[in-house]
């Protein structure tokens, strides 16, 4: 089925004919005070009914074993099937994602084109009137895409997205889903610097090790969550996805984050590469945003990423 069909997305979001938009550096973004964040790793159980609950995570990678079968997930992730597949086996009815300005080859919101074909309903927000890594911004937001699913049920773009938080509980309860996706979560290594390797991953989740003398080319974004991510995995350096910016510039927070900790770590435009695919950061991706070690190193907006990781990889 042609995915154009399946996705009902605002026209105003076409990425047809725009620009990239590049910002000098990054510096810690100022968060909207009506809206903090849930917090890491915590759930916000924003209404609970006969038919279920509507559960509010920064992050999908904080989905556990909390969420259930009757529970409408509002998870501040990309709406991207690399995001989407990692959380299904944990069974939710659906889901609300972040649509990290759809981007490149429209992949900011390829998961909801999955989940359709898998009777899941799904929604993503508008990236401009959400921030990324905070649910209750993205519970604040308003609705720019929804699969056939959710429509079914009332979803519609400018809606809300807690008026369709509101209406996702109607679904049918969940079941865990553990079908295979075309994600590609290989650890591949493109060369080699002076003290550590150049290396690929759609994201720094379930490594078998440390890696404080490589660089990374990362397919996820770069907003706060991957800053929680990097530390954890103490790389040398990064490079990953701007989402399109966000609310705030909130798409590359992690960029000011890691800097601040002397990390170098760069953005690129997600009208460039398609967010959710390393080997497409890497290979198409041109920077964005830079933070200061970056910089220091010689990395500035425009530079291709491939050519940007060798000066981090030094």
């Amino acid at each position: 089925m042609d995915r154009r069909r399946m996705l009902r997305t605002a026209s105003g979001l076409s990425i047809a004919g725009l620009g990239l938009p590049m910002r000098a550096a990054a510096q810690p973004a100022a968060r909207d005070p009506d809206t903090p964040a849930v917090g890491p790793g915590k759930l916000d159980i924003a209404s609970a009914g006969s038919r279920g609950r509507v559960v509010v995570i920064d992050s999908f990678s904080y989905c556990d074993s909390r969420v259930g079968a009757n529970d409408v997930v509002v998870g501040c992730s990309y709406a991207g099937a690399s995001t989407v597949s990692n959380i299904l086996p944990r069974g939710m009815k659906a889901i609300i994602g972040h649509d990290a300005g759809i981007g490149k080859d429209r992949a900011g919101i390829s998961g909801l084109a999955l989940c359709d074909r898998l009777g899941i309903p799904m929604a993503a927000v508008d990236g401009r009137t959400a921030e990324l890594s905070n649910g209750n911004s993205l519970y604040a937001g308003v609705i720019s895409s929804a699969n056939d699913a959710a429509a079914r049920l009332g979803v519609a773009i400018g809606q809300p997205a807690r008026k369709a938080a509101d209406l996702l509980p109607a679904a049918q309860p969940g079941r865990p889903v553990t079908q295979e996706v075309d994600v590609d979560l290989g650890l591949h290594e493109l060369g080699r610097g002076s003290s550590g390797r150049i290396l690929a991953r759609v994201w720094l989740l379930d490594l078998p090790d440390t890696y404080p003398n490589d660089v990374f080319a990362l397919g996820t974004h770069s907003a706060r969550v991957a800053a929680e991510h990097a530390f954890r995995w103490n790389v040398k350096g990064w490079i990953a996805n701007d989402a399109g910016m966000a609310k705030n510039d909130t798409g590359i927070e992690a960029l000011g984050i890691c800097g601040a900790r002397g990390m170098p770590a760069a953005s690129v435009s997600a009208f460039s590469a398609r967010i959710g695919d390393a080997m497409s950061t890497y290979r198409d991706g041109v920077i964005s945003a830079v933070n200061e070690p970056g910089r220091r190193l010689g990395i500035t907006v425009g530079t291709p990423a491939r050519d940007a990781l060798r000066p981090m990889s030094a």
